[in-house]
């Protein structure tokens, strides 16, 4: 019976890795969707275009992670291939015109951004696995003249689970959670209003 009960277990675990991601040495960091759906389903209508009007131009985004590491499964760390801003920065900008902004290349006022954490961790397991994504961005607003006008830390996380998780999973994960980060930040009424209070200037 004890055999038994040690095959059943050894024969578990070995299911188990099999569930696991086939991930490679590095991870491309992912693209940024828009606002997710069941986000955008939330917000009224009346707040749909907070930055209507507004003109702005974003910077490089900068990578401030403590670790490049991008991917946590069963202890291994697994680094970003890339630079993560460029695909934050792309997301922040498509953000930025859905909700009414446009996006300006010439003098006018300033978007800065820093990476501060885009990680996933993930679980493999019987008979789900399971991913979870967070991400940080740092904003800095500034008017044509340099002058810092708002600061601001926006983050955001996002979930999966399936029984054949895969790398696209996982980069979904990732790209969901720098997508609600940065809605967070084109959310924020405070910075709405500098940004427009700096284009009257």
């Amino acid at each position: 019976m004890k055999n038994i009960f040690t095959i059943l277990i050894a024969s578990l675990a070995i299911f188990t890795t099999g569930c696991a991601p086939e991930l490679g040495l590095k991870v491309a960091p992912p693209d940024v969707p828009s606002q997710l759906k069941e986000d955008k389903e939330k917000t009224p209508k009346a707040e749909a275009k907070p930055l209507m009007g507004v003109k702005v131009r974003v910077s490089p985004l900068l990578d401030g992670r403590s670790s490049d590491t991008i991917v946590v499964i069963d202890g291994r760390s697994i680094p970003s291939e890339g630079p993560v801003g460029v695909s934050a920065q792309a997301g922040l900008e498509r953000q930025i015109r859905e909700a009414g902004g446009r996006i300006a290349v010439l003098q006018s006022s300033t978007i800065e951004g820093e990476v501060v954490e885009w990680l996933a961790k993930v679980k493999p397991s019987f008979p789900l696995s399971d991913v979870s994504a967070k991400a940080k961005i740092k904003i800095t607003v500034r008017d044509a003249q340099q002058k810092v006008l708002y600061r601001g830390t926006y983050g955001g996380e996002a979930n999966k689970r399936d029984p054949f998780l895969g790398e696209r999973d996982v980069q979904e994960a990732l790209g969901d959670a720098m997508a609600r980060a940065i809605s967070a930040a084109v959310a924020d009424e405070v910075m709405a209003q500098q940004l427009m209070s700096a284009g009257r200037k």
